[in-house]
């Protein structure tokens, strides 16, 4: 348990692969200097880190944020939970959650301005609805599995949003109809006429296959081999048509029972000779499947992401081995839509803050935080969208900016194409810090991000060779479970339309021991950016 404020404790020391050097300890409080003042503050001394400027570490890539939406603007075309409806009730009773892009002919060109803010990223179109919608209907060999639709509409709806955002596009195809020739229609007349070649990165066959014989699509004894046998047999059909051949492939896109490194290696082996741009895999947090429930502290947990990364290392290390990309593909805090209260409170986005950057630290090439399409909405979009029609028929759309997607934002802008920097934490709270810089005599970045369910304090910074400035920046709510309503990044808001004002920082100088001492309060995270030396 923690002890009383202020008081010392005896450190235990947990060493992480890389960089950090965990020693977890309580200190004395030490003068806050802002701007040059220094200043009294009755925190007790929450962090104390240590920034080192070589050796640097992996780069993290630019556009490393994404988002998935499902394939179909319908939505998943299943059954509504009634929570879900419930929570469409409660949030606007008068609109409907509508599709982030908008419908077909009447786009919602605000998402598309939430999209251009994280800079460069890549727009997955799959989920449940990837293998449950069909191109053409009439031709399906299993009409019976085609509880939507994809039309021209939806195909020119993605083009707009890639053209207006700068983003890339990785398009599922549906692979639960079985037919390679089937879904060469899909390119030849969708894809190749209403999207440009290089708005796509890749086209993604089957959404967690492993999955099928839940719904009655595959048998039981649905192997790996079967699935291997069948994502070959699209790939020949596309390699052999002109149109279909300009285009990558992406895969697995498994979240379950083939998410190993034993049967990712055989998937990556058998594709060897096949367009294979990209490995993806989905990963959720935690899940509300089945009336499961998830609080803010199992969210919150080193539990709730740590076992995940270890394991992924193995698979991000065989996909590297054999010159391949890996994506964290679809993603997001607890599965089956999330968990209302928390996955869209402000503790999502401390969550979200430490997934990314542990993501990007052990060698994921992107990450693809997911939007889920219930009639009734779901807790864990980036973007809550609402629409509402007018009597002309035209569609108006209502954005917010939820928690989650102010991490994206805070992470895109900041760390997107630095590298990582070594460093040392001592703390007593569930306090997660990274540093990055663009190069060794660079400007250094702080991130301190606090996942305690209570501590506050100050937080002490030293880099080494760096006694010059600082500017703060602070992802703030005045609570865990606060809404987005109560989010302020550097003081400001991101308005309906997508936009937010330059954010207010703070200038600091270091004290008499060439400290950067700042406070962290609790539902917090923030930014330190530290001037290169003086020359």
């Amino acid at each position: 348990m923690r002890g009383q404020s202020g008081s010392p404790k005896s450190c235990c020391v947990v060493r992480h692969p890389g960089f950090v050097a965990l020693s977890l300890f309580f200190c004395l409080s030490l003068p806050l200097q802002a701007a040059g003042t220094p200043a009294k503050s009755p925190h007790p001394v929450l962090a104390s880190i240590s920034v080192r400027t070589t050796p640097l570490g992996r780069r993290i890539p630019s556009g490393f944020v994404g988002m998935s939406l499902e394939v179909s603007t319908l939505g998943q075309a299943l059954p509504v939970p009634p929570k879900d409806l419930q929570l469409a009730n409660q949030i606007h009773p008068q609109g409907d959650f509508v599709y982030a892009l908008g419908v077909p002919g009447d786009p919602n060109r605000a998402f598309f301005q939430f999209m251009r803010n994280l800079g460069p990223g890549i727009l997955r179109l799959g989920g449940n609805s990837q293998d449950n919608t069909c191109w053409d209907k009439s031709a399906a060999p299993h009409p019976a599995l085609c509880r939507g639709v994809i039309s021209p509409g939806d195909l020119k709806l993605y083009s707009e949003a890639a053209s207006a955002s700068g983003w890339r596009l990785i398009l599922g195809l549906n692979l639960k109809q079985d037919s390679p020739r089937w879904a060469l229609s899909e390119i030849t007349q969708g894809v190749a006429r209403y999207i440009q070649p290089d708005q796509i990165l890749a086209l993604e066959i089957g959404n967690e296959p492993s999955l099928f014989p839940g719904d009655g699509s595959r048998p039981e004894n649905y192997s790996l081999t079967d699935y291997l046998r069948e994502f070959r047999a699209y790939a020949k059909v596309f390699a052999a048509n002109p149109a279909a051949r300009r285009y990558a492939l992406a895969g697995p896109a498994e979240c379950c029972r083939w998410e190993n490194t034993r049967d990712l290696e055989t998937i990556m082996n058998s594709l060897r000779h096949v367009n294979l741009k990209l490995v993806t895999v989905h990963e959720y947090s935690a899940t509300t499947c089945g009336g499961r429930t998830v609080s803010a502290a199992q969210l919150l947990s080193p539990r709730a992401i740590a076992p995940f990364i270890q394991r992924a290392r193995r698979w991000i290390v065989a996909a590297h081995r054999r010159g391949l990309p890996i994506a964290l593909a679809e993603t997001n805090s607890a599965s089956c839509g999330g968990m209302a209260g928390v996955s869209d409170s402000f503790a999502s986005a401390l969550w979200a803050l430490d997934y990314m950057f542990q993501s990007a630290r052990a060698g994921f090439a992107s990450i693809n935080f997911h939007s889920s399409y219930r009639t009734g909405g779901s807790a864990y979009n980036p973007i809550l969208t609402i629409g509402t029609r007018s009597s002309s028929g035209r569609w108006n759309y209502a954005n917010t900016a939820q928690p989650l997607y102010y991490a994206m934002y805070l992470f895109a802008r900041n760390a997107e194409s630095e590298r990582f920097l070594p460093l040392s934490i001592k703390t007593d709270a569930n306090i997660r810090a990274y540093a990055t810089s663009d190069c060794s005599s660079c400007a250094v970045k702080l991130f301190a991000i606090n996942k305690d369910l209570t501590a506050s304090g100050q937080v002490r910074v030293r880099v080494a060779g760096r006694e010059t400035s600082a500017t703060l920046l602070l992802l703030r709510a005045p609570r865990l479970d606060s809404i987005a309503s109560a989010v302020r990044y550097g003081g400001e808001q991101f308005g309906a339309n997508g936009r937010i004002r330059p954010p207010r920082v703070e200038t600091l100088l270091p004290d008499s021991r060439g400290n950067f001492v700042f406070d962290l309060p609790s539902a917090s995270a923030a930014v330190l950016t530290v001037a290169p030396s003086k020359q």
